[in-house]
């Protein structure tokens, strides 16, 4: 009850904020975001000790803005549309729940904004730096924006690295950039595995099963990284087969497993095995080696199952 009253206040409060913005009123905003002369007073506020324009709630359309500098400007909840930010610098701005939609950012330079929960939708972010800003789950939506045009801040949360590039890997499908969305998938996967870290290792847990739960998905993050990049680094994969090749070939040779061979021979023997081809002219004899071979077999359909979809996933993306 208490969070659906905060809410319909909130609610209100945003509409009486967009409700104050006249024609003229905001018209004279956007000359003076342009750098001319107003010609009548811009609400201001303070913030942090600084003095800000109080633009929240401001609808802006259809404009240009190009090679303008704007500091210290709250544009909360503001709603953006169709307005060109060609070479723009937009300097500690507060963008938080405002939406942005067809703007033309080439160029732009976000440095130290406040971006929370801001949605971006058909905007090209083709040269343009977001520096150091606050990205928590701000969503971009049919933009041509990558991930080099972020520059996360030093302390930025592994997990909402983690969940931009998630956002940027659907934005990358849905614009059809299939390869940037698996290089976008591998990069979420690595901030998780840091997040992982964290759990395991550097939060305090109340109870041990809780730290070995944590250790253990972050032991599997790992090893599945080792092993084959989260199914973006098919390679790993054929490096992962050649060692599971020779190291069982290794322990077949050290157990005797087919007495009276080279290890060359044990080595071809694993070849074979892990690959699944089994001519048959070399059998081992003892029970251990014997499953030793049927685990080898049943690993090398594994892997082989992974390295084809891996390298399919690849295939369909060019």
């Amino acid at each position: 009850m208490n969070d659906s009253v905060e809410q319909n206040a909130m609610n209100d409060s945003v509409e009486h904020l967009r409700l104050r913005w006249t024609p003229e009123l905001a018209a004279a905003a956007i000359r003076l975001l342009q750098g001319h002369p107003s010609g009548v007073e811009i609400p201001t506020m303070q913030h942090d000790g600084k003095t800000c324009l109080d633009l929240r709630g401001i609808r802006i359309e259809q404009t240009q803005l190009d090679g303008a500098i704007i500091r210290n400007a709250n544009l909360r909840w503001s709603v953006i549309r169709d307005v060109g930010f060609k070479g723009t610098q937009l300097v500690e701005c507060n963008l938080s729940q405002a939406t942005l939609s067809e703007c033309y950012f080439r160029g732009t330079v976000f440095q130290k904004c406040d971006m929370v929960n801001s949605k971006f939708e058909k905007s090209d972010f083709s040269q343009a730096r977001i520096e150091a800003s606050r990205l928590d789950f701000a969503s971009f939506k049919e933009c041509e924006i990558t991930l080099q045009n972020i520059r996360f801040r030093g302390n930025a949360d592994p997990r909402v690295r983690a969940r931009i590039c998630r956002n940027l890997k659907l934005n990358a499908i849905s614009m059809g950039h299939f390869a940037d969305a698996g290089e976008l998938t591998y990069m979420e996967k690595t901030h998780e595995r840091h997040v992982l870290y964290n759990h395991a290792f550097a939060r305090k847990h109340e109870r041990m099963g809780e730290r070995v739960k944590a250790c253990r998905d972050w032991a599997v993050s790992v090893f599945l990284n080792w092993l084959w990049g989260y199914g973006e680094k098919p390679r790993r994969l054929l490096l992962a087969m050649v060692a599971a090749i020779v190291l069982f070939g290794t322990v077949q040779y050290w157990l005797d497993g087919i007495p009276g061979n080279s290890f060359g021979a044990h080595l071809y023997f694993s070849g074979i095995t892990f690959l699944t081809i089994g001519y048959g002219d070399l059998v081992p004899v003892a029970p251990i080696p014997r499953f030793l071979a049927v685990l080898e077999g049943a690993v090398g359909l594994t892997v082989i199952g992974m390295l084809i979809a891996s390298c399919t996933k690849k295939i369909m993306y060019r």
